[in-house]
């Protein structure tokens, strides 16, 4: 049982881990209710500007399109 306790223990310690540097935040609206997103960086792939955005995004990068106002500079 201990052993059971202690190897929960490392597995909840593992997941955890820590946020990059939030560079700005940005605005979508989804299912009719804007939505604050958290943006962590922002890049240019082929003339098209793409957000790593949080949830509800999941940690992806997300096109500059699906997003109605944003504080980020690039």
């Amino acid at each position: 049982m201990k052993i059971a306790l202690v190897l929960l223990g490392i597995f909840v310690l593992a997941g955890c881990q820590s946020l990059p540097p939030q560079k700005c935040t940005a605005t979508a609206n989804i299912a009719g209710q804007d939505t604050s997103v958290p943006v962590y960086d922002v890049r240019t792939v082929a003339n098209q500007t793409q957000y790593y955005a949080g949830n509800p995004f999941g940690w992806k990068w997300v096109s500059k399109n699906n997003f109605t106002h944003s504080t980020c500079d690039k």
